[in-house]
């Protein structure tokens, strides 16, 4: 019985403690930011995708269930940048590309506070690779959507419903590790190998996966739509960016934890 207490309080310290290391490093406040600027950039994102790539069909894509409590937001966004497109001037283009590019900007910026950087790079360098980002993303957005739409086709044409969701369900894995490595590459400004970054981008990705599923389990049965009606679909995004960033900030630093004191490397702009 002493030796299950002793483990008991040793697991315990150890959460305690694990919990002290992540709020001391601010990663609830770095998420907040990080999260204020993707909300500025994801409408703008969206019209660019739509302006270069048209109508994307992204409905079988946003149709899984991991997606169920913020489906009805990505659906709005969709509709909306569509909408804009047709009336777009070239003031409103050039002002919404600036904002697209908000979130790396500002994710590199948080990346210098996690690793303690002292090497702060120019603004206008920062935004311009910002802008060659979006061009980058925009363009892997695309591919992925064609890739999601064609694929889940050939598997519906061929498969059983139970193997097309497991083979689903291990693509979107294995895309949300992809992002979660090339969303800390670009982060971090010093120039890191993707080794560097793995186990962090794992823990993201594993949380990201757990906090997906649960925010299901919460929209089917505790009904946000009595607490805040109509604008219950907004609240419940809003906490899923900031649920999902978190994620990833708590990968970042753990990243940056694992990282020798002495880094004596090139930053990447």
């Amino acid at each position: 019985m002493e030796k299950v207490v002793s483990i008991f309080v040793a697991i315990k310290n150890k959460v305690a403690a694990t919990i002290k290391f992540y709020s001391d490093k601010r990663f609830s406040t770095i998420a907040g930011t990080l999260v204020y600027f993707l909300l500025m950039s994801i409408a703008p994102f969206t019209l660019w995708l739509t302006l270069v790539f048209g109508n994307v069909d992204a409905e079988r894509f946003l149709s899984h269930e991991l997606f169920d409590s913020v489906r009805p937001i990505l659906r709005y966004m969709k509709q909306s940048a569509e909408s804009a497109v047709s009336g777009a001037g070239i003031i409103f283009l050039v002002t919404t590309l600036y904002s697209s590019t908000n979130f790396f900007y500002h994710l590199r910026r948080s990346g210098e506070i996690i690793y303690g950087s002292k090497r702060v790079k120019a603004g206008l360098k920062l935004r311009l690779v910002s802008i060659l980002l979006i061009a980058a993303t925009i363009t892997l957005v695309a591919i992925t959507a064609a890739i999601s739409v064609v694929g889940t086709r050939l598997l519906n044409s061929f498969l059983p419903n139970w193997v097309s969701e497991i083979i689903s369900l291990i693509f979107l894995t294995v895309l949300a590790f992809a992002v979660a490595i090339i969303l800390n590459l670009i982060a971090c400004p010093y120039k890191l190998k993707i080794s560097q970054v793995l186990t962090g981008s794992l823990l993201t990705t594993v949380l990201w996966l757990i906090f997906a599923v649960g925010f299901g389990v919460y929209t089917n049965f505790a009904n946000p739509e009595r607490l805040y009606g109509k604008i219950a679909a907004l609240i419940i995004f809003l906490l899923w960016c900031y649920v999902m960033m978190s994620c990833f900030v708590i990968g970042m630093i753990k990243n940056g934890s694992l990282m020798p004191r002495k880094v004596q490397v090139k930053s990447l702009l």
